[in-house]
């Protein structure tokens, strides 16, 4: 048997007539009391959620490895930035000071996935930036 139609065009015997829409629903309603039909949408194949995590594990996005090799390049930011301190109390910064402050800023850095860690990484490495720039200015004027 083949359907033709989904609607059906006559009522029921047993049912009394259409009743009214509720207050919240009266609105979608057309004037003549029948919801507007909508377009159905074709719906494509869902990519599976192994596809997502195996793409996110190949980019390294929140692994172990990630946060080490991050904690890694944080340590050398604040140790770049403590030696070029150390640096402007005695003798004065060099130029391997900013070799070293552009040292640790050229490494590259994925994101970990810890909020906190990401964020304290970025502020460090603004930081490095700023007192990178200012030894060149320096070293310029000189």
């Amino acid at each position: 048997m083949k359907v033709s139609s989904t609607s059906s065009t006559s009522a029921s015997a047993g049912s009394s007539g259409a009743k009214p829409a509720a207050e919240g629903f009266s609105r979608l309603l057309a004037a003549d009391g029948v919801a507007p039909r909508a377009a159905a949408a074709a719906v494509s194949g869902a990519a599976g959620v192994s596809g997502i995590s195996a793409l996110m594990a190949l980019q390294g996005v929140g692994g172990p490895e990630a946060r080490s090799r991050a904690l890694r390049k944080g340590r050398r930011l604040l140790d770049a930035l403590d030696r070029l301190q150390l640096a402007m109390l005695g003798e004065g910064p060099s130029q391997r000071h900013l070799a070293l402050l552009k040292g640790a800023l050229s490494e590259q850095r994925d994101a970990t996935g810890d909020i906190g860690l990401d964020d304290s990484l970025n502020w460090a490495e603004v930081r490095v930036a700023v007192e990178a720039a200012k030894l060149e200015r320096e070293a310029e004027a000189a």
